[in-house]
């Protein structure tokens, strides 16, 4: 007996207990770092609205889908787990039941369990709730509901696009707290522009700094390419608003 508990410590201390990442992915219980977590991984928040002591298909979903092994990997890869629980027995802090309060009545919650999915900025995807079958089946159906959600959104641009639109740059501007440069152009005779174009904006060094850094607004002065009245009148006006003598002029 004392070989084999001697044997059983030399393999804990060797690595083979259980590691945390067995227990799966953590369920967050604040709104506002689950948000924060689905906004920097690029996921949406599953939110659980749940009564956990006391609702009866609470306690099922969690005892034949969330607690087992497929759902953990499952959400682990697609989302960010967001618990908000209405307990009857369990202590809370008065801070997480006014939250949860406040999102089951901002999403006209009715009853539990009931799951939403949210982007990072709060906006519902989708619901569903208990669904019989277990992990296979409940995650195909949410799968789903994410495709779903996914074909109605708008398509954005990618990270790092140039907009033509001086408005539509100010917006982004503001909300990502970065530059706009400015790239006043003659894109289809200027040989200077095209020569920057070519050998720096075309560039994978530069689209990645762009991405990082900057907001990209083409004010292009073209001579062929067509060009409708409201965004030539707008790039005259920026160009005399800031007294653009020749191009390429970039301004930051």
């Amino acid at each position: 007996m004392r070989i084999s508990a001697l044997a059983l410590g030399l393999l804990l201390l060797l690595g083979f207990a259980p590691s945390a990442s067995a227990k799966g992915p953590t369920w967050h219980v604040d709104y506002e770092k689950a948000a924060a977590l689905a906004k920097k991984e690029g996921k949406p928040i599953l939110a659980d609205f749940t009564g956990s002591d006391w609702c009866g298909w609470c306690i099922k979903l969690e005892k034949e889908v969330f607690g087992t092994p497929e759902f953990k990997r499952w959400a682990k890869e697609k989302v960010v787990l967001l618990e908000l629980d209405f307990p009857r027995s369990k202590p809370q802090s008065p801070r997480i039941k006014a939250q949860n309060r406040r999102l089951a009545k901002k999403h006209k919650v009715r009853g539990y369990p009931t799951i939403l999915f949210l982007d990072a900025n709060g906006k519902e995807l989708g619901r569903t709730g208990y669904q019989r079958g277990g992990p296979s089946v409940w995650t195909r159906q949410a799968d789903e509901l994410l495709a779903r959600a996914k074909e109605r959104s708008p398509k954005a641009e990618p990270l790092g696009a140039w907009t033509t639109s001086y408005a539509e740059a100010r917006a982004r501007a503001k909300a990502s707290g970065k530059p706009i440069l400015a790239n006043f152009s003659g894109s289809d005779w200027c040989g200077w522009c095209i020569r920057l174009s070519h050998e720096v904006f075309d560039t994978p060094e530069f689209e990645r700094w762009a991405r990082e850094k900057v907001v990209l607004l083409e004010l292009d002065f073209p001579r062929s390419k067509p060009q409708s009245p409201e965004l030539e009148a707008q790039n005259e006006r920026l160009m005399r608003n800031h007294r653009v003598r020749g191009f390429p002029t970039i301004l930051l």
